[in-house]
């Protein structure tokens, strides 16, 4: 695939990114798991699972690792510095308009608008995670239509216990991330093969 046209697709990704790289989740499979191919479902899993353990923002790796994908080292360049330069340049315009406009209604009312928008991108997100690893297959939502569920439908009561427990310790914050990911990852080779 062309460089340029890596690094423009990641912008347009970058314009659409607020409050961070688990909000992209809904964007990159849609445009680049449906509607591209460039990996399976599964493999966008194994791939979220890895950015969240290697430093850095997981959106940035997830980026990274496409572009590497699809264009080697330049491509991976390419789609890091399409993702980071939107933001980088908004920042800087917000960072320098701040005062000017901070009690605009306008403003507020964009405001206002972005976070349930952003909220709801974050939500679908942890949908998507859950059907790759606390369910067999994607949520049945026609069942709430009256629709029959998927005979091959069904919770792993051992993830869906690992994921009640990182999130239970997650919250109350007692305990470090890297520790939860580590216990997690140990308890999933042990139990979920």
């Amino acid at each position: 695939m062309n460089v340029l046209k890596i690094f423009l697709l990641f912008c347009y990704f970058g314009c659409l990114c607020f409050s961070g790289g688990n909000a992209l989740v809904p964007l990159y499979i849609d445009d680049l798991v449906e509607s591209r191919h460039w990996m399976t479902l599964h493999e966008f899993g194994n791939l979220m699972a890895i950015a969240q353990m290697t430093p850095g923002p997981i959106g940035v790796n997830a980026a990274t690792f496409f572009g590497f994908r699809q264009g080697g080292v330049p491509g991976a360049l390419a789609a890091t510095t399409g993702l980071l330069l939107p933001s980088y340049f908004l920042v800087i315009l917000a960072l320098r308009s701040l005062d000017r406009w901070e009690k605009s209604r306008i403003v507020q009312g964009i405001m206002s608008g972005i976070r349930p928008a952003t909220a709801g991108m974050i939500l679908a997100s942890m949908l998507i995670f859950m059907q790759m690893s606390v369910f067999s297959e994607a949520l049945p939502w026609g069942a709430l239509l009256g629709k029959p569920v998927s005979p091959g439908f069904y919770l792993r009561p051992v993830a869906a216990g690992i994921f009640l427990v990182s999130t239970w310790l997650l919250y109350k914050g007692k305990v470090s991330i890297i520790a939860v990911i580590l216990s997690s990852a140990v308890l999933g080779a042990l139990l979920c093969r």
